[in-house]
């Protein structure tokens, strides 16, 4: 073999084995370098979507928290089932101090909710109208939970500026242990 002609096959050796090596180990080395790229933009959009809801977890734990709390807030203002009572006494007084006369009060059998219970109760009231009105406001500012349901006002017949009113009000309280 001439030295033309060892050179022409070196060469071309050279370049079969250049194209070996690309075709074996650089492409698979590229392709496998390409699919690690992926999976890490894959985990990163993972890492993203979790931390989102981490952030979302932690919103609703400090959201629970403060729910519970408005809770125990309303909890506290529920009497025990012995003070009912007490507060009929104390609706009785403010519509008393209101100039209203107190013509019934009836109760009814409670109702068992899931977290407390309620007492209606059904009150007839006599006197003026603008007494009425401050004995509604009076109902408001006491301390326990109750809720007027329902209210149905008449006009006394000859007598100027006084009404009759009779109301369904609830008084909350809490469960017997």
């Amino acid at each position: 073999m001439n030295s033309s002609t060892r050179i022409l096959v070196t060469i071309i050796a050279a370049a079969a084995l250049a194209a070996a090596v690309a075709f074996f180990v650089i492409l698979p080395m590229r392709n496998q370098a390409e699919e690690n790229r992926a999976a890490i933009a894959e985990r990163q959009g993972q890492l993203t979507r979790l931390q989102r809801v981490a952030q979302r977890i932690s919103d609703l734990n400090k959201e629970v928290a403060r729910l519970e709390s408005a809770l125990a807030f309303f909890e506290n203002r529920l009497p025990q089932q012995r003070e009912i009572d007490v507060i009929v006494r104390e609706v009785w007084k403010i519509a008393e101090a209101k100039a209203l006369t107190t013509r019934s009060i009836r109760t009814t059998a409670g109702e068992d909710l899931p977290r407390y219970n309620s007492q209606p109760i059904t009150m007839t009231l006599e006197g003026p109208f603008n007494g009425f009105y401050e004995f509604l406001l009076g109902i408001e500012q006491l301390p326990r939970i109750t809720k007027v349901r329902q209210i149905q006002i008449s006009k006394v017949p000859l007598k100027e500026g006084v009404v009759q009113a009779e109301l369904l009000m609830d008084i909350f309280y809490e469960k017997p242990k």
